[in-house]
């Protein structure tokens, strides 16, 4: 479960000749003419943010860029391929913006937002402003509510540009990160819970397989243990289950939720049962929606948050999900 990770980084060329080296960008480094927003939604931690701009400035800004390309490798290894090409020549100057890193948090930013500045002071500011004042040595950390597998473009307003290198703060947030993280939750505290899998049909590692892969695609929690367990449903009846132990800074409902999206099938099969337990206390799918409407019935919630569940996934995660479910024989 990610907490944080590298964002993009900035490199500002100035020169005559926008065209020609926007055309090297693109030809040789496999670059892709873009704008701003676009770039940092496919943006990964890998990807570095090339902006190609007129000469002559004192210091160069977004604003001033006539061509912006991405390119899916690291500023170093783009330096070191344009310093040993002809393109070289036609550069007056390049410049390296601050780097980035993305930060997930559940809470208040704001709050969030304080702490950080507690320990590595800095002043909040957009992208723009931050990439275009910030230096190779500073750092702008951005704070998302979204999964860090993947590129990230939905950031929280705030951002906090740092006077400090990308080295010093990884190194702070290893150490305090996950007590940023705790500290800033509603509760302070994080949710130690228990799944258990059940199906009269035997597919336990199939069912398995397909919450592991939601959970993991999601950045739902950490999973502690799993292990073979009986599951009281009825008294004096007992039932096999295999039961998976997650940490997670999500609440048991939000959790509630996932597992009622994958109990039935797109087409709204019954599939198997998902039982979750927090603090030996059963979570019932109708305590997830106390507000829902007369008459809804728990296939009818289950299609909602089958939906809600879509939406947080890609396409191609969504297809293999369904492709696990065609090989489950009920």
């Amino acid at each position: 479960m990610l907490l944080f990770r590298i964002g993009p980084r900035h490199l500002f060329f100035r020169t005559d000749e926008a065209d020609i080296v926007t055309d090297f960008l693109v030809t040789n480094l496999k670059g892709e003419i873009t704008d701003f927003w676009k770039a940092f939604d496919k943006a990964s931690e890998n990807s570095t943010i090339c902006y190609i701009t007129g000469i002559d400035y004192e210091k160069t800004y977004v604003e001033d860029a006539k061509r912006i390309v991405l390119i899916n490798d690291g500023s170093s290894s783009i330096l070191c391929s344009i310093i040993s090409s002809p393109i070289a020549k036609l550069l007056q100057k390049v410049d390296m913006g601050p780097a980035t890193v993305v930060m997930r948090i559940a809470g208040d930013e704001h709050k969030m937002a304080e702490k950080l500045k507690e320990i590595f002071g800095g002043k909040e500011v957009d992208w723009i402003e931050g990439i275009g004042i910030g230096e190779k040595d500073d750092t702008i950390i951005a704070l998302t509510r979204r999964v860090l597998n993947g590129p990230v473009a939905d950031f929280l307003d705030t951002k906090l540009l740092i006077s400090k290198p990308i080295r010093e703060v990884q190194e702070k947030l290893r150490l305090e990160g996950f007590r940023l993280i705790t500290q800033n939750l509603d509760d302070s505290q994080w949710y130690e819970l228990r799944i258990n899998i059940y199906d009269s049909y035997g597919n336990y590692f199939k069912h398995y397989d397909r919450l592991m892969f939601v959970l993991s695609k999601l950045e739902m929690g950490m999973v502690l243990g799993e292990s073979w367990t009986k599951d009281f449903g009825v008294i004096l009846y007992s039932v096999l289950t295999y039961q998976v132990r997650l940490f997670s800074f999500h609440t048991p409902i939000e959790i509630k939720k996932i597992l009622m999206a994958l109990e039935y099938s797109i087409e709204g099969n019954r599939l198997v049962d998902f039982d979750l337990y927090y603090k030996n206390k059963k979570i019932y799918w109708y305590e997830v929606n106390k507000n829902r409407g007369k008459g809804k019935t728990k296939l009818d919630e289950a299609k909602i948050y089958r939906q809600n569940l879509y939406e947080k996934l890609s396409p191609e995660d969504i297809k293999t999900l369904e492709e696990m479910e065609k090989s489950i024989k009920f």
